[in-house]
């Protein structure tokens, strides 16, 4: 068992840490987190035998703790560590330390698996498209294969089809090509352009702007008020269901729209922007990874 002047110091630094987060106004929540995952490393650090003072709290046994349960995934390893990593800064601060757990541990990371996207296949937006050829003077059909294709060919995020009114659709022409141009109010309220071709959406729009149904938001209820989140949820994963994919959720068809831009070779810089990226950086890690035959075709 481990030192107990150790562990009575560890205890310690929990409370005052957790004090400390309480004061900065951290969520019920947030505060729980804390507390569960220092609780996790108290009772994993019980069971060592050669701690005799804090300064013994090694790299190694910080990996060992969050190795112990090979269940979680790396994101939570990665959570846990930025816990464990900012409570020893707290040590550092408390015990004079000169900063000695922060530097030890400050080159420690988790490596992140890389996770395929999911995006419908060429087969699947066709499905899903195919529900929508016939005119049809229905309210829902229209609206939702407004915000279908809305989302599938700009590209734009849940929150941000939300947000759209009317005066943000400019209509314009590009070397004869007749567009919507939409301002997108993104993430940290960094505004952007979406694009879309006026022929993919025109039908719909027109008909609802004719009969009133939209007068400001797009994206509205039965009952002609703003839509949620979980409304735009419900209507694109009934939508999928019905057409037969096996896939649900509203980021899909941002994935897949970023997807195809990829496979059409379009920059990546462009792709970035067209999403509202922060970093081009951020955009290549998510979709810019080749499959064989890319790379055959490459060198080809």
């Amino acid at each position: 068992m481990s030192n107990e002047i150790v562990l009575t110091k560890i205890d310690k630094y929990q409370n005052s840490f957790i004090k400390e987060k309480k004061s900065l106004n951290c969520s019920i929540n947030t505060i729980n987190t804390y507390k569960y995952i220092l609780n996790s490393f108290y009772e994993y650090i019980t069971e060592l035998t050669d701690i005799r003072e804090l300064q013994d709290i090694s790299k190694e046994i910080i990996l060992s703790f969050l190795d112990k349960d090979e269940k979680i995934s790396s994101s939570t390893k990665t959570l846990r560590l930025r816990v464990i990593k900012s409570y020893f800064k707290h040590i550092d601060e408390n015990e004079s330390l000169n900063s000695i757990f922060e530097i030890r541990f400050k080159k420690l990371s988790i490596k992140q698996k890389h996770k395929e996207v999911e995006a419908l296949s060429s087969n699947e937006v066709k499905k899903l498209l195919t529900m929508f050829d016939k005119r049809s003077t229905s309210f829902n059909k229209n609206r939702d294969a407004l915000l279908i294709k809305l989302i599938l060919f700009t590209g734009i995020r849940a929150s941000e089809a939300l947000d759209i009114v009317l005066d943000d659709m400019l209509e314009i022409e590009v070397d004869s090509i007749k567009l919507y141009k939409i301002k997108i109010s993104g993430k940290g309220s960094k505004e952007r352009f979406a694009y879309i071709t006026k022929d993919k959406i025109d039908t719909e729009l027109e008909f609802l702007i004719s009969k009133n149904y939209i007068t400001n938001y797009i994206a509205v209820t039965n009952k002609y008020k703003r839509m949620s989140r979980v409304g735009l949820y419900s209507v694109i994963s009934t939508k999928m269901k019905k057409a037969g994919i096996n896939k649900r959720g509203i980021h899909i068809l941002r994935h897949t729209f970023a997807r195809d831009l990829v496979s059409k070779n379009i920059n990546l810089q462009t792709i970035s922007q067209l999403l509202g990226h922060a970093s081009i950086t951020l955009t290549a890690k998510t979709y810019a990874r080749s499959d064989e035959g890319s790379m055959v075709r490459a060198v080809c």
